[in-house]
């Protein structure tokens, strides 16, 4: 080999990009992320078989707390909603729960008011980690559908999903 040659292979091992190549996080996908977030929220909720009884014990290494389950809940929420395909059953079960209030039997309500009622109820009640997680997942596709301030959560998850490249 000339020195030329030496030279041009250095030029190209120097120009080859160094570090993470494509996706932050790989091919996550949105319908991945949400079915992570849930199996870890089931993880964090739930005590393993055997906790209370006789048998091999586990026990939880991170329990979470209901502002965390909340907050799980509304982001895995958000992704099923962006999944799309088998995961918007999720929000329409969400679009029936809103329409009981939405429906004129409270006089002039719309889904702003149902997420406002979700959001207070989120502030003020210190739910179990299980039923904190559930609300978080009906807020998501609630306050979404509401638009305005009330999809601010979708747009900043989304946001910085797209930023990493996990969906």
């Amino acid at each position: 080999m000339t020195v030329m040659n030496h030279i041009d292979a250095l030029t190209t091992l120097a120009a080859a990009p160094v570090g993470i190549q494509g996706p932050l996080l790989g091919s996550v996908g949105a319908g991945g992320i949400a079915v992570a977030l849930t199996g870890a929220m089931i993880a964090g909720i739930r005590e393993p078989k055997g906790a209370e009884g006789g048998g091999k014990k586990g026990k939880i290494r991170k329990k979470l707390t209901s502002s965390q389950a909340q907050l799980m809940g509304v982001t895995a929420g958000t992704f099923y909603m962006t999944a799309g395909s088998v995961w918007t059953a999720g929000e329409q079960v969400s679009n029936s729960l809103a329409s009981v209030i939405t429906d004129g039997g409270f006089g002039t309500a719309g889904t702003g008011a149902v997420s406002f009622l979700l959001g207070l109820l989120m502030y003020f009640r210190e739910m179990r980690p299980g039923m904190a997680a559930v609300v978080g997942i009906i807020s998501a596709s609630v306050w979404a559908s509401a638009g305005g301030i009330w999809g601010l959560p979708e747009a900043l998850l989304l946001h910085v999903a797209h930023a990493l490249g996990a969906v």
